[in-house]
């Protein structure tokens, strides 16, 4: 249906009748297809060919959830018409997961980092005396932070400051390291000083500051940066992209995450020669390794993507007033791992046909040495986008 929707019966080109079966006109060869269509089946058209998400998609969706290691199978069996191809199933996934890692990170940046960790909602009892902020908030907020067995003890101190000094003379000085406090329906004072994070923005872009001085101001005192560990050049280089993250950290973190998914799919032949490897006694060849690896990606990315959605859109304090939101986005995401890590294993199983115990201990080789893997490469990945980023 989709061919005959884009074939003419007329040649654009020469005038001549065609029949709609034709895919060239015999009499001057051009290609015979109706560009004279809506965006809408422009689309899809383009959904279909590069995407592969067409009534393959369909085909292979149920056995590509709920059957690990099907798919792999029949793709090795040459069974392949019906169902989707294993590249095409990795790329749509791939942007889906990194679609929504980019949707969750949007905003996120130095400031809102220095920002969220301002806000935190708990402290300790020392930091109402030696934090500049904390120590703003009146005696009588202050007083309420402390136990009512320690204010019914030294009831006669009139002040917080009293209480505190009272309270460190009989129990010691380090009393109020162990006394946490909840800040969480505090009005916290506003800073009195320029945040760190919009100062170093507002120097990073002050093209009168030299990139030396800048690194200089990063640290306080005797804390500045020191990169005496590199060559000249390097050092030069370097200071100039710390620079320049600083000056634009979201360019930096789209730089980054642009690198992401290619870093991922060179993991894909990696992960594929490990499995290669720990199978080497099957004469499994390495395609089937590579499909496999390709297959278990696949489902990782789509699960992630869903786990990371729920518990940062759908588990909010706005959604479930009252919930420890902390300790259920930690037991989701401990399922959503459980779950996946369950499914790679059954097809493991599928895939290899060999015994429960034997697999388990094999999926759990290839799983620690991939973690290295990924460790590695992320870091190599965070490293190769800063040293090239071009701000």
């Amino acid at each position: 249906m989709k061919a005959k929707k884009r074939r003419s019966t007329v040649c654009h080109n020469c005038d001549s009748a065609l029949e709609e079966s034709y895919n060239f006109c015999p009499v001057c060869g051009q290609s015979n297809s109706d560009n004279n269509i809506t965006f809408w089946v422009l689309i899809k058209e383009f959904i279909d060919n590069y995407l592969g998400i067409d009534s393959k998609m369909a085909h292979s969706f149920l056995p590509f959830l709920l059957r690990p290691g099907s798919l792999t199978n029949r793709f090795q069996e040459g069974k392949i018409k019906h169902f989707i191809h294993p590249i095409r199933l990795y790329l749509v996934m791939s942007i889906f997961y990194f679609f929504t890692i980019s949707y969750l990170l949007n905003g996120v940046n130095f400031t809102s980092l220095e920002q969220n960790a301002k806000s935190s909602i708990s402290a300790e009892l020392d930091d109402l005396i030696k934090s500049d902020r904390l120590s703003q908030l009146t005696d009588s907020v202050k007083v309420n932070f402390v136990p009512d067995s320690l204010r019914t003890e030294f009831s006669d101190a009139q002040t917080f400051q009293a209480l505190y000094d009272s309270i460190s003379g009989k129990y010691g000085s380090d009393f109020g390291d162990n006394l946490d406090i909840d800040l969480t329906n505090i009005k916290l004072p506003d800073e009195k000083k320029e945040p760190y994070f919009e100062r170093m923005h507002r120097l990073a872009r002050d093209v009168r500051i030299s990139d030396d001085a800048f690194i200089d101001s990063l640290g306080s005192g005797n804390n500045s940066m020191d990169f005496n560990f590199f060559g000249e050049s390097q050092t030069t280089h370097l200071k100039s992209q710390v620079r320049k993250v600083f000056k634009n950290d979201e360019g930096f973190k789209g730089f980054m995450l642009g690198n992401l998914p290619l870093m991922m799919f060179i993991l894909i032949p990696l992960f594929a020669g490990v499995l290669k490897l720990i199978y080497v006694r099957r004469k499994h060849l390495y395609i089937k390794h590579v499909v496999h690896a390709l297959h278990v990606h696949s489902f990782a990315y789509l699960m992630y993507a869903l786990c990371l959605l729920v518990i940062f859109k759908v588990v909010t304090e706005g959604n479930f007033p009252g919930w420890d939101v902390e300790a259920v986005r930690g037991i989701l995401s401990g399922i959503f791992f459980i779950g996946v890590s369950t499914y790679v294993y059954a097809s493991f199983l599928k895939v290899y046909g060999q015994g429960w115990f034997k697999t388990l201990i094999k999926f759990n080789i290839v799983g620690f040495i991939y973690s290295i893997f990924l460790y590695i490469f992320f870091f190599v990945e965070v490293f190769i986008s800063f040293w090239y980023y071009n701000g």
